[in-house]
Protein backbone atom coordinates (compact mmCIF):
# COMPACT_ATOMS: atom_id res chain seq x y z
CA UNK A 1 0.00 0.00 0.00
CA UNK A 2 1.01 3.67 -0.57
CA UNK A 3 -0.47 6.98 -0.25
CA UNK A 4 -0.51 9.48 -2.91
CA UNK A 5 -2.06 12.86 -3.24
CA UNK A 6 -5.89 12.43 -4.80
CA UNK A 7 -6.59 13.24 -8.50
CA UNK A 8 -8.52 15.81 -10.42
CA UNK A 9 -10.12 15.32 -13.89
CA UNK A 10 -10.39 18.75 -15.92
CA UNK A 11 -12.64 18.24 -18.12
CA UNK A 12 -15.30 15.57 -17.06
CA UNK A 13 -19.07 14.94 -17.65
CA UNK A 14 -19.80 14.50 -13.70
CA UNK A 15 -23.40 14.55 -14.46
CA UNK A 16 -23.35 12.59 -17.43
CA UNK A 17 -21.31 9.95 -15.59
CA UNK A 18 -24.11 9.37 -13.17
CA UNK A 19 -26.68 9.41 -15.76
CA UNK A 20 -25.01 7.00 -18.01
CA UNK A 21 -24.46 4.68 -15.65
CA UNK A 22 -28.27 3.97 -15.10
CA UNK A 23 -28.49 3.34 -18.86
CA UNK A 24 -26.85 0.50 -21.47
CA UNK A 25 -23.62 0.32 -21.63
CA UNK A 26 -22.11 0.01 -25.16
CA UNK A 27 -18.55 0.26 -24.68
CA UNK A 28 -17.77 -3.16 -25.14
CA UNK A 29 -19.62 -3.69 -28.43
CA UNK A 30 -17.66 -5.04 -31.28
CA UNK A 31 -20.39 -5.28 -33.74
CA UNK A 32 -23.75 -3.76 -34.65
CA UNK A 33 -24.99 -7.22 -33.91
CA UNK A 34 -23.37 -6.47 -30.14
CA UNK A 35 -25.97 -3.57 -30.24
CA UNK A 36 -28.73 -5.20 -31.60
CA UNK A 37 -28.64 -7.68 -28.88
CA UNK A 38 -27.88 -5.37 -26.33
CA UNK A 39 -31.35 -3.88 -27.15
CA UNK A 40 -32.96 -7.24 -27.58
CA UNK A 41 -32.26 -7.83 -23.94
CA UNK A 42 -33.35 -4.31 -22.40
CA UNK A 43 -35.64 -4.59 -19.73
CA UNK A 44 -39.17 -3.16 -19.64
CA UNK A 45 -41.10 -2.02 -22.82
CA UNK A 46 -40.02 1.49 -22.76
CA UNK A 47 -37.52 4.05 -24.28
CA UNK A 48 -33.94 2.25 -24.79
CA UNK A 49 -31.22 4.65 -24.26
CA UNK A 50 -27.20 3.66 -24.44
CA UNK A 51 -24.03 5.30 -24.94
CA UNK A 52 -20.31 4.32 -25.66
CA UNK A 53 -20.39 2.62 -29.51
CA UNK A 54 -17.59 2.72 -31.58
CA UNK A 55 -17.53 1.88 -35.29
CA UNK A 56 -13.60 1.88 -35.07
CA UNK A 57 -14.17 -1.60 -32.66
CA UNK A 58 -16.40 -3.16 -35.04
CA UNK A 59 -16.37 -6.01 -37.53
CA UNK A 60 -18.62 -4.27 -40.16
CA UNK A 61 -16.39 -0.47 -39.60
CA UNK A 62 -19.71 1.37 -40.07
CA UNK A 63 -22.19 2.99 -38.13
CA UNK A 64 -25.03 1.58 -36.61
CA UNK A 65 -28.45 2.70 -38.36
CA UNK A 66 -32.09 2.78 -38.17
CA UNK A 67 -33.15 -0.21 -39.48
CA UNK A 68 -30.64 -2.06 -37.41
CA UNK A 69 -31.95 -0.92 -34.40
CA UNK A 70 -35.61 -1.30 -36.00
CA UNK A 71 -35.11 -5.16 -35.98
CA UNK A 72 -33.92 -5.27 -32.64
CA UNK A 73 -36.90 -3.97 -30.82
CA UNK A 74 -39.57 -3.38 -33.25
CA UNK A 75 -41.84 -1.10 -31.66
CA UNK A 76 -39.53 0.58 -28.43
CA UNK A 77 -38.09 3.49 -29.38
CA UNK A 78 -34.16 3.24 -29.41
CA UNK A 79 -31.27 6.07 -28.71
CA UNK A 80 -27.92 4.64 -28.97
CA UNK A 81 -25.57 7.28 -28.57
CA UNK A 82 -21.76 6.99 -29.79
CA UNK A 83 -18.82 7.28 -27.68
CA UNK A 84 -17.96 9.97 -28.40
CA UNK A 85 -21.13 12.09 -27.73
CA UNK A 86 -21.11 13.76 -30.82
CA UNK A 87 -22.75 10.97 -33.09
CA UNK A 88 -26.07 9.20 -32.18
CA UNK A 89 -28.27 6.56 -34.30
CA UNK A 90 -32.08 6.70 -33.30
CA UNK A 91 -34.73 3.90 -34.38
CA UNK A 92 -38.21 4.48 -36.68
CA UNK A 93 -39.99 4.28 -32.84
CA UNK A 94 -38.24 7.10 -32.19
CA UNK A 95 -37.95 9.19 -34.91
CA UNK A 96 -41.81 8.91 -34.40
CA UNK A 97 -42.00 9.75 -31.18
CA UNK A 98 -39.67 12.89 -32.04
CA UNK A 99 -42.06 14.01 -35.10
CA UNK A 100 -39.25 13.07 -37.59
CA UNK A 101 -40.26 13.06 -40.87
CA UNK A 102 -38.28 12.68 -44.21
CA UNK A 103 -39.42 16.20 -44.49
CA UNK A 104 -37.60 17.23 -41.54
CA UNK A 105 -34.91 19.60 -42.06
CA UNK A 106 -31.78 21.37 -39.31
CA UNK A 107 -30.72 24.49 -40.53
CA UNK A 108 -28.28 24.60 -37.91
CA UNK A 109 -24.34 22.78 -37.18
CA UNK A 110 -24.40 18.86 -37.52
CA UNK A 111 -26.35 16.97 -39.85
CA UNK A 112 -29.39 14.55 -40.05
CA UNK A 113 -30.46 11.41 -42.28
CA UNK A 114 -33.99 10.09 -41.44
CA UNK A 115 -32.91 7.06 -43.68
CA UNK A 116 -30.37 6.11 -41.19
CA UNK A 117 -31.32 7.30 -38.39
CA UNK A 118 -28.12 9.35 -38.03
CA UNK A 119 -27.90 12.83 -36.20
CA UNK A 120 -24.96 14.78 -35.67
CA UNK A 121 -23.55 17.36 -33.42
CA UNK A 122 -26.55 20.28 -33.07
CA UNK A 123 -28.99 17.91 -34.68
CA UNK A 124 -28.75 15.87 -32.24
CA UNK A 125 -31.06 17.88 -29.96
CA UNK A 126 -34.22 17.11 -32.35
CA UNK A 127 -33.58 13.66 -30.40
CA UNK A 128 -32.60 13.84 -27.40
CA UNK A 129 -35.38 17.06 -27.17
CA UNK A 130 -38.05 13.58 -27.12
CA UNK A 131 -36.51 11.67 -24.52
CA UNK A 132 -38.99 12.59 -21.41
CA UNK A 133 -37.96 15.06 -19.18
CA UNK A 134 -36.44 13.97 -15.68
CA UNK A 135 -37.32 15.10 -12.53
CA UNK A 136 -35.45 16.51 -9.87
CA UNK A 137 -34.92 13.34 -7.97
CA UNK A 138 -33.68 12.05 -11.47
CA UNK A 139 -30.85 14.61 -11.54
CA UNK A 140 -30.19 13.94 -7.71
CA UNK A 141 -29.90 10.55 -8.03
CA UNK A 142 -27.02 11.09 -11.43
CA UNK A 143 -25.15 12.95 -9.00
CA UNK A 144 -25.05 10.40 -5.96
CA UNK A 145 -24.10 7.80 -8.55
CA UNK A 146 -21.82 9.74 -10.22
CA UNK A 147 -19.91 10.71 -6.80
CA UNK A 148 -19.58 7.09 -5.76
CA UNK A 149 -17.65 6.08 -9.24
CA UNK A 150 -15.71 9.05 -9.02
CA UNK A 151 -14.69 8.44 -5.55
CA UNK A 152 -14.08 5.15 -5.70
CA UNK A 153 -11.07 6.29 -8.75
CA UNK A 154 -9.70 8.69 -6.37
CA UNK A 155 -10.76 11.71 -7.87
CA UNK A 156 -12.24 13.87 -5.88
CA UNK A 157 -12.09 17.22 -7.33
CA UNK A 158 -13.77 17.91 -11.25
CA UNK A 159 -13.61 20.31 -13.50
CA UNK A 160 -17.31 19.68 -15.14
CA UNK A 161 -19.50 20.13 -17.93
CA UNK A 162 -23.28 19.45 -16.59
CA UNK A 163 -25.72 21.81 -18.20
CA UNK A 164 -26.49 19.61 -21.24
CA UNK A 165 -26.43 16.60 -19.55
CA UNK A 166 -30.34 16.52 -19.14
CA UNK A 167 -33.08 19.01 -21.02
CA UNK A 168 -33.65 21.59 -17.89
CA UNK A 169 -32.36 24.68 -17.77
CA UNK A 170 -28.97 25.50 -16.06
CA UNK A 171 -30.50 27.05 -12.64
CA UNK A 172 -32.13 23.58 -11.76
CA UNK A 173 -29.38 21.73 -12.38
CA UNK A 174 -26.70 24.28 -10.25
CA UNK A 175 -30.07 24.25 -7.67
CA UNK A 176 -30.13 20.35 -7.28
CA UNK A 177 -26.07 19.68 -6.84
CA UNK A 178 -26.25 22.60 -4.04
CA UNK A 179 -28.99 20.35 -2.34
CA UNK A 180 -26.71 17.52 -2.60
CA UNK A 181 -23.99 19.36 -0.82
CA UNK A 182 -25.98 20.61 1.95
CA UNK A 183 -27.59 17.17 2.67
CA UNK A 184 -23.80 15.53 2.27
CA UNK A 185 -24.77 13.31 -0.56
CA UNK A 186 -22.00 14.20 -2.51
CA UNK A 187 -18.06 15.14 -1.45
CA UNK A 188 -16.57 15.18 -5.01
CA UNK A 189 -15.77 19.05 -5.63
CA UNK A 190 -17.14 20.57 -8.86
CA UNK A 191 -16.02 23.27 -10.77
CA UNK A 192 -18.81 24.18 -13.68
CA UNK A 193 -17.40 24.56 -16.33
CA UNK A 194 -20.78 26.43 -18.03
CA UNK A 195 -22.12 25.04 -21.17
CA UNK A 196 -23.83 27.99 -22.28
CA UNK A 197 -23.90 28.04 -25.91
CA UNK A 198 -25.76 31.00 -26.94
CA UNK A 199 -25.68 34.69 -26.19
CA UNK A 200 -29.01 34.63 -24.64
CA UNK A 201 -28.08 31.15 -22.28
CA UNK A 202 -24.79 33.33 -21.61
CA UNK A 203 -26.54 36.67 -20.76
CA UNK A 204 -28.93 35.17 -18.53
CA UNK A 205 -26.34 33.39 -16.94
CA UNK A 206 -24.67 36.32 -16.24
CA UNK A 207 -27.54 38.55 -15.71
CA UNK A 208 -28.45 35.87 -12.41
CA UNK A 209 -25.21 36.63 -10.51
CA UNK A 210 -23.85 33.19 -11.43
CA UNK A 211 -20.15 33.91 -12.36
CA UNK A 212 -17.48 32.99 -10.21
CA UNK A 213 -20.61 31.99 -7.39
CA UNK A 214 -20.14 29.16 -4.61
CA UNK A 215 -22.42 26.95 -3.03
CA UNK A 216 -20.95 24.21 -0.79
CA UNK A 217 -18.38 22.38 -3.37
CA UNK A 218 -19.67 23.46 -6.78
CA UNK A 219 -18.00 26.58 -8.16
CA UNK A 220 -18.98 28.16 -10.99
CA UNK A 221 -15.41 28.50 -13.45
CA UNK A 222 -15.27 29.13 -17.10
CA UNK A 223 -17.60 29.34 -20.04
CA UNK A 224 -17.51 26.23 -22.14
CA UNK A 225 -17.82 25.82 -25.90
CA UNK A 226 -17.58 23.35 -28.15
CA UNK A 227 -16.15 24.74 -31.07
CA UNK A 228 -16.35 21.27 -33.36
CA UNK A 229 -17.08 17.54 -33.02
CA UNK A 230 -14.77 14.53 -32.86
CA UNK A 231 -12.14 12.87 -35.13
CA UNK A 232 -13.70 9.51 -34.63
CA UNK A 233 -17.16 10.99 -36.13
CA UNK A 234 -15.75 13.06 -38.45
CA UNK A 235 -17.06 16.39 -37.29
CA UNK A 236 -13.36 17.69 -36.28
CA UNK A 237 -12.96 20.84 -37.67
CA UNK A 238 -10.28 20.21 -40.03
CA UNK A 239 -7.98 22.53 -42.22
CA UNK A 240 -8.02 20.03 -45.13
CA UNK A 241 -10.17 17.15 -45.76
CA UNK A 242 -10.18 13.67 -44.21
CA UNK A 243 -8.14 11.46 -45.79
CA UNK A 244 -10.87 8.93 -45.58
CA UNK A 245 -13.81 10.91 -46.42
CA UNK A 246 -12.30 13.56 -49.49
CA UNK A 247 -14.82 17.18 -49.34
CA UNK A 248 -15.37 16.46 -45.28
CA UNK A 249 -13.43 18.72 -43.22
CA UNK A 250 -15.70 18.41 -40.01
CA UNK A 251 -18.18 20.75 -38.94
CA UNK A 252 -17.76 24.07 -37.12
CA UNK A 253 -20.93 24.79 -34.24
CA UNK A 254 -20.11 28.63 -34.73
CA UNK A 255 -19.12 31.22 -36.91
CA UNK A 256 -15.47 33.02 -36.33
CA UNK A 257 -17.66 36.16 -35.65
CA UNK A 258 -20.34 33.84 -32.90
CA UNK A 259 -17.39 32.89 -31.52
CA UNK A 260 -15.32 35.59 -30.89
CA UNK A 261 -18.56 37.49 -29.58
CA UNK A 262 -19.07 34.73 -26.76
CA UNK A 263 -15.62 34.58 -25.97
CA UNK A 264 -15.27 38.33 -25.83
CA UNK A 265 -18.76 38.75 -23.62
CA UNK A 266 -17.40 36.17 -20.95
CA UNK A 267 -13.82 38.08 -20.70
CA UNK A 268 -15.96 40.93 -20.52
CA UNK A 269 -17.50 39.80 -17.22
CA UNK A 270 -14.52 38.24 -15.91
CA UNK A 271 -15.56 34.75 -17.25
CA UNK A 272 -12.37 32.46 -18.61
CA UNK A 273 -13.12 30.40 -21.97
CA UNK A 274 -12.63 26.43 -22.03
CA UNK A 275 -13.15 26.20 -25.81
CA UNK A 276 -13.43 22.39 -27.05
CA UNK A 277 -11.56 22.17 -30.23
CA UNK A 278 -10.25 19.28 -31.34
CA UNK A 279 -9.26 19.72 -35.01
CA UNK A 280 -6.34 21.78 -36.35
CA UNK A 281 -9.28 24.64 -37.77
CA UNK A 282 -11.15 25.04 -34.83
CA UNK A 283 -8.17 25.13 -32.77
CA UNK A 284 -7.03 28.49 -35.30
CA UNK A 285 -10.73 29.53 -34.54
CA UNK A 286 -10.39 29.24 -30.49
CA UNK A 287 -6.79 30.93 -30.74
CA UNK A 288 -8.22 33.99 -32.87
CA UNK A 289 -11.07 34.52 -30.79
CA UNK A 290 -9.27 34.39 -27.44
CA UNK A 291 -6.42 36.70 -29.34
CA UNK A 292 -8.98 39.31 -30.24
CA UNK A 293 -11.01 39.35 -26.84
CA UNK A 294 -7.44 39.95 -24.99
CA UNK A 295 -7.18 43.22 -27.47
CA UNK A 296 -10.51 44.61 -26.11
CA UNK A 297 -10.24 43.12 -22.64
CA UNK A 298 -8.12 43.97 -19.66
CA UNK A 299 -8.55 41.30 -17.03
CA UNK A 300 -5.69 39.45 -14.84
CA UNK A 301 -4.86 36.28 -14.43
CA UNK A 302 -7.04 34.56 -16.98
CA UNK A 303 -7.13 31.17 -17.28
CA UNK A 304 -8.53 30.40 -20.98
CA UNK A 305 -7.56 26.88 -21.87
CA UNK A 306 -8.19 24.71 -25.07
CA UNK A 307 -9.87 21.38 -24.45
CA UNK A 308 -8.56 18.37 -26.58
CA UNK A 309 -6.25 20.21 -28.97
CA UNK A 310 -5.41 16.65 -30.36
CA UNK A 311 -4.37 18.45 -33.81
CA UNK A 312 -2.75 21.20 -32.66
CA UNK A 313 0.13 21.65 -34.66
CA UNK A 314 3.21 23.13 -33.74
CA UNK A 315 3.27 26.21 -34.53
CA UNK A 316 -0.53 27.18 -32.83
CA UNK A 317 0.97 25.75 -29.78
CA UNK A 318 3.51 28.00 -29.92
CA UNK A 319 1.05 30.63 -30.12
CA UNK A 320 -1.29 29.02 -27.41
CA UNK A 321 1.77 29.83 -25.42
CA UNK A 322 2.44 33.31 -26.32
CA UNK A 323 -1.35 33.82 -25.41
CA UNK A 324 -1.26 31.97 -22.24
CA UNK A 325 -3.83 29.46 -23.58
CA UNK A 326 -3.52 26.36 -21.58
CA UNK A 327 -4.04 22.62 -22.82
CA UNK A 328 -6.67 20.29 -21.16
CA UNK A 329 -5.54 17.34 -23.01
CA UNK A 330 -6.86 13.82 -23.04
CA UNK A 331 -4.00 10.97 -23.15
CA UNK A 332 -6.49 7.35 -23.19
CA UNK A 333 -8.17 9.16 -25.89
CA UNK A 334 -4.76 8.29 -28.12
CA UNK A 335 -5.09 4.54 -26.98
CA UNK A 336 -8.32 4.15 -28.40
CA UNK A 337 -7.72 6.35 -31.12
CA UNK A 338 -4.25 5.09 -32.76
CA UNK A 339 -5.42 2.45 -34.72
CA UNK A 340 -7.81 4.68 -36.96
CA UNK A 341 -5.28 7.97 -37.44
CA UNK A 342 -3.42 6.49 -40.80
CA UNK A 343 -7.12 6.28 -42.46
CA UNK A 344 -8.84 9.38 -40.88
CA UNK A 345 -5.70 12.05 -41.04
CA UNK A 346 -2.66 9.77 -43.43
CA UNK A 347 0.42 11.78 -42.70
CA UNK A 348 -0.83 14.40 -40.54
CA UNK A 349 -1.05 12.34 -37.27
CA UNK A 350 2.69 12.72 -37.14
CA UNK A 351 1.71 16.34 -35.73
CA UNK A 352 -1.03 15.06 -33.31
CA UNK A 353 -1.28 14.22 -29.95
CA UNK A 354 1.58 16.67 -28.84
CA UNK A 355 1.01 16.53 -25.04
CA UNK A 356 4.19 16.45 -23.85
CA UNK A 357 5.62 19.17 -26.50
CA UNK A 358 2.99 21.15 -25.11
CA UNK A 359 4.24 20.74 -21.71
CA UNK A 360 7.84 21.17 -22.56
CA UNK A 361 6.72 24.62 -24.23
CA UNK A 362 5.74 25.92 -20.65
CA UNK A 363 1.83 25.18 -21.58
CA UNK A 364 -0.18 24.43 -18.39
CA UNK A 365 -1.18 21.00 -19.59
CA UNK A 366 -3.88 19.00 -17.20
CA UNK A 367 -5.20 15.38 -17.42
CA UNK A 368 -8.71 14.90 -17.77
CA UNK A 369 -10.48 11.91 -19.73
CA UNK A 370 -13.77 12.92 -20.67
CA UNK A 371 -16.00 10.70 -19.20
CA UNK A 372 -18.02 9.26 -20.41
CA UNK A 373 -16.46 9.36 -23.39
CA UNK A 374 -13.53 7.44 -22.13
CA UNK A 375 -13.24 5.65 -18.56
CA UNK A 376 -12.29 8.07 -15.70
CA UNK A 377 -9.93 5.97 -14.25
CA UNK A 378 -6.42 7.86 -13.76
CA UNK A 379 -4.32 5.09 -13.59
CA UNK A 380 -5.23 3.87 -16.99
CA UNK A 381 -5.07 7.55 -18.60
CA UNK A 382 -1.38 7.42 -16.52
CA UNK A 383 -0.80 4.32 -18.33
CA UNK A 384 -1.23 6.30 -22.06
CA UNK A 385 0.53 9.04 -20.93
CA UNK A 386 3.44 7.17 -20.46
CA UNK A 387 3.10 4.34 -22.94
CA UNK A 388 1.49 5.78 -25.90
CA UNK A 389 0.38 2.71 -26.85
CA UNK A 390 -3.09 1.45 -28.24
CA UNK A 391 -5.75 -0.45 -25.89
CA UNK A 392 -7.18 -1.93 -29.05
CA UNK A 393 -4.22 -2.84 -30.99
CA UNK A 394 -1.17 -4.01 -28.49
CA UNK A 395 0.73 -4.74 -31.82
CA UNK A 396 0.96 -1.58 -32.32
CA UNK A 397 4.26 0.54 -31.44
CA UNK A 398 4.56 3.34 -29.16
CA UNK A 399 3.39 6.28 -31.16
CA UNK A 400 5.60 9.37 -31.33
CA UNK A 401 7.64 8.03 -28.58
CA UNK A 402 9.27 11.50 -27.61
CA UNK A 403 5.40 12.47 -26.40
CA UNK A 404 5.82 9.83 -23.78
CA UNK A 405 5.43 11.36 -20.03
CA UNK A 406 7.53 10.08 -17.24
CA UNK A 407 5.23 9.04 -14.27
CA UNK A 408 6.52 12.15 -12.79
CA UNK A 409 5.06 14.30 -15.01
CA UNK A 410 2.01 12.46 -15.70
CA UNK A 411 1.50 12.69 -11.76
CA UNK A 412 1.68 16.52 -11.85
CA UNK A 413 -0.49 17.45 -14.51
CA UNK A 414 -2.76 15.44 -12.67
CA UNK A 415 -2.66 16.20 -9.48
CA UNK A 416 -0.91 19.82 -9.28
CA UNK A 417 -1.69 22.00 -12.79
CA UNK A 418 -5.42 20.72 -12.65
CA UNK A 419 -5.69 23.05 -9.64
CA UNK A 420 -5.85 25.58 -12.69
CA UNK A 421 -8.66 24.57 -13.54
CA UNK A 422 -10.80 24.04 -10.77
CA UNK A 423 -9.57 27.92 -9.43
CA UNK A 424 -8.04 25.44 -6.14
CA UNK A 425 -4.55 26.78 -3.89
CA UNK A 426 -4.15 23.43 -2.59
CA UNK A 427 -5.38 20.13 -1.67
CA UNK A 428 -4.90 17.91 0.98
CA UNK A 429 -6.98 14.95 -0.02
CA UNK A 430 -5.35 12.22 -0.29
CA UNK A 431 -5.54 7.98 -1.56
CA UNK A 432 -4.22 4.85 -0.38
CA UNK A 433 -3.33 3.13 -3.18
CA UNK A 434 -2.21 -0.82 -4.17
CA UNK A 435 1.16 0.10 -5.05
CA UNK A 436 3.22 3.43 -5.85
CA UNK A 437 3.00 4.33 -9.55
CA UNK A 438 7.04 5.43 -9.29
CA UNK A 439 7.42 1.72 -8.60
CA UNK A 440 5.21 -0.65 -10.83
CA UNK A 441 6.26 -1.01 -14.80
CA UNK A 442 4.62 1.33 -17.32
CA UNK A 443 2.34 -1.85 -18.26
CA UNK A 444 0.87 -2.11 -15.16
CA UNK A 445 -0.09 1.48 -14.22
CA UNK A 446 -3.53 0.41 -15.41
CA UNK A 447 -3.86 -2.33 -12.38
CA UNK A 448 -3.02 -0.09 -9.58
CA UNK A 449 -6.23 0.27 -7.40
CA UNK A 450 -7.62 2.66 -5.06
CA UNK A 451 -7.87 1.49 -1.35
CA UNK A 452 -8.81 4.65 0.37
CA UNK A 453 -10.29 7.91 -0.54
CA UNK A 454 -10.09 10.55 1.92
CA UNK A 455 -11.03 14.33 1.46
CA UNK A 456 -9.45 16.80 3.95
CA UNK A 457 -8.62 13.53 6.29
CA UNK A 458 -12.13 12.21 6.25
CA UNK A 459 -12.39 8.64 5.12
CA UNK A 460 -15.18 9.17 1.87
CA UNK A 461 -14.43 6.15 0.29
CA UNK A 462 -12.89 2.31 1.28
CA UNK A 463 -12.67 -0.52 -1.01
CA UNK A 464 -14.90 -3.50 0.66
Amino acid sequence: MHTIPAFIDSHVHFLGIGRYAATLDLNGATSVEDLVAAAEKAPGDGLILGRGWNQERFRERRFPTKRDLDRAAPGRPVVMIRTCGHVLVANGAMLARAGITPETRHDGPGTMSFETGVFTEMAMSLVLDAIPAPTREDVRDSLVRANRIFLAHGITSVASDDFLTYPLPFETIVDVIRECYEKDLIQVRITEQANLGTMAELERFVAGGYVGRTCGGLRMGPLKLLADGSLGGRTALLRTDYSDDPGNRGIANYSPEDLARLVAFADQNGMDAAIHAIGDAAVERALDAIEASAKTTVRSDRRHAIIHAQLATRAQIARMKSLDVGAIVQPVFLASDLPMLDARIGARKNESYLFRTMMKQGLAVGFSTDGPVESIDPFANLRAAVMRRSGLRPDLPAFLPDECFTVFEALDCYQRTNRRYTYEEKSGDELVVSADPHRVAASELGSIEVLETRIGGRVVYRKA
